[in-house]
C-alpha cells in the first residue's frame, strides 16, 4: 500500500506510478491510498487495474483521528507492506503501528533548505515507529541523520529510477513548435519542476537574461506550476520578457517538452534525486545543475553536464551559454547522458532494490519465507 498526499502531476507521482506498474503483479498486490485528493495519475493506475482509494484527511483543521481511520483501512485491506511518501509520514507511521502492519517504510524524496520545526518534530517521532527510511541520495541520507536523528541501521539509500523506454532523442515536436510560435533557429532552454522557492527559478530567469545577450534568439520554458508562479510572472513582466520566458503550467506531455529543449536546467537550492533531470538526460538533453543534494551524484561535471554553485545566475548563464555555443560539447554530453541513465537509473533496478528490502523485512518478521526476488 502506497500512502501519498495525492496523485496529481509531479515527479513524485510519476515515480510512484512507474514503480507500481513495474512491480511483479504475481508477487505483489499493489494499491494506493491518497490523503488529500486523487489526481490525474489515479486514472492511469486504475486503467492498469491498480486500486486507488481517497481516504481524505480533514482539509480545514488538524485531523487527530486520521491515523485511527488509516489504521482501520490498513487492517481491512490486510496490508503487509506500507510504503509512505512525503506529507504522510507521521500519519502513516502511527497507523502502521496501530494496525500491526508487518513492514513499514518511508521514502524521503527531498527536504527544504531549512526544516519546518513542526515537521522536524513529527519526523523524529515517526522514524522511531517504522522499519526502514529510504533516502533517494547519499546527501539526503546524511541529512536525515543530522536533522531527525534517524539511526543509520534504519537508513537505506535507493536512487530513483525512470522508465527509460519512454524517453529518447527525437526531432522537435511540431505541435509544440506551432503552439508557441518558435522560429527555426531559436535556442530553447527549459526545466520541469514545481514553481517553488526551493527550485529557485528566479535565478534561472536572471541567468537567461544574460544568455540572451550572448547567444541571440532564445526561449526559456518553465514547465510546471506552484506557489511562486505569480512572483515569477511579475518579474517577467517587469523585465519585458513576455514571450521569451514561458510558464506553461502543468502539462501531461513532458517527454515532448524535453525533446523541445536544447539544454535542461535545474537551479535548485535543495534536491533529492530529480526525476525530471533523469528524464531529460534519457532524452539526450545535456543538463546544467546546481551543486546540491543528489545533483552532483548524477551529473559528472565536464563529462555529461555542467555543475555550478546555487544562487549564482552569472555562473548558471556561463554554463548554459557554453553548451549552446559549443556544438561538439553538446553532442558529446548528450550521448553520455543517454548511456548513463540507461545503465544506472532504470526503474527496474530501483524496483528490485525496494522489493528486496520489503522481503528482507518480512523474512525477518517470519513472514513469507518461501518468497524471493
Amino acid at each position: 500500500m502506497h500512502a501519498v498526499l495525492e496523485m496529481d502531476i509531479g515527479g513524485l507521482q510519476r515515480l510512484i506510478t512507474q514503480m507500481t506498474l513495474a512491480m511483479d503483479r504475481d508477487l505483489f498486490n499493489i494499491e494506493i491510498v491518497c490523503m488529500n485528493r486523487e489526481g490525474c495519475f489515479a486514472d492511469t493506475l486504475r486503467s492498469h487495474g491498480i486500486k486507488v482509494t481517497l481516504l481524505q484527511k480533514n482539509q480545514h483543521r488538524a485531523d487527530l483521528w486520521y491515523p485511527v481511520r488509516l489504521a482501520a483501512f490498513l487492517r481491512r485491506k490486510k496490508t503487509h507492506i506500507l510504503q509512505m511518501h512525503p506529507g504522510v509520514f507521521i500519519f502513516g507511521a502511527l497507523a502502521g503501528r496501530m494496525a500491526f502492519t508487518p513492514c513499514t517504510v518511508y521514502t524521503e524524496h527531498g527536504r527544504a533548505v531549512v526544516d519546518d520545526p513542526v515537521r522536524q518534530a513529527e519526523d523524529k517521532l515517526a522514524v522511531k515507529l517504522v522499519d526502514r527510511v529510504v533516502a533517494v541520495s547519499s546527501n539526503l541520507n546524511d541529512m536525515l541523520v543530522e536533522r531527525i536523528k534517524a539511526p543509520r541501521r534504519k537508513l537505506v539509500t535507493i536512487i530513483n529510477g525512470i522508465a527509460t523506454d519512454m524517453f529518447a532523442t527525437r526531432p522537435r515536436p511540431a505541435t509544440l513548435v506551432h503552439e508557441f510560435g518558435l522560429p527555426p533557429d531559436c535556442r530553447v532552454i527549459g526545466t520541469v519542476a514545481r514553481l517553488d522557492e526551493i527550485k529557485d527559478q528566479l535565478s534561472m530567469i536572471r541567468a537567461f537574461e544574460i544568455v540572451c545577450q550572448r547567444v541571440g534568439d532564445c526561449r526559456l520554458f518553465l514547465v510546471g506550476d506552484g506557489p511562486l508562479r505569480d512572483d515569477l510572472t511579475v518579474y517577467i513582466n517587469q523585465q519585458n520578457l513576455q514571450g521569451k520566458v514561458i510558464i506553461t503550467g502543468q502539462r501531461s506531455d513532458v517527454p515532448d517538452f524535453l525533446n523541445l529543449f536544447d539544454v535542461f536546467v535545474l537551479s535548485s537550492l535543495s534536491e533529492g534525486t530529480s526525476i525530471s533531470l533523469l528524464e531529460a538526460m534519457a532524452s539526450g538533453v545535456p543538463p546544467v545543475v546546481t551543486r546540491v543534494g543528489g545533483n552532483p551524484d548524477i551529473v559528472e561535471h565536464g563529462t555529461d553536464g555542467l555543475v555550478v554553485e546555487p544562487r549564482d545566475p552569472e555562473a548558471l548563464a556561463d554554463a548554459i551559454a557554453k553548451l549552446l555555443l559549443d556544438g561538439e560539447l553538446h553532442k558529446r554530453f548528450a550521448s553520455k547522458c543517454i548511456a548513463k541513465v540507461t545503465r544506472d537509473y532504470s526503474i527496474e533496478r530501483m524496483v528490485q532494490s525496494y522489493c528486496q528490502m520489503y522481503l528482507e523485512i518480512l523474512h525477518r518478521k517470519n513472514r513469507f519465507h518461501d518468497v524471493s526476488i
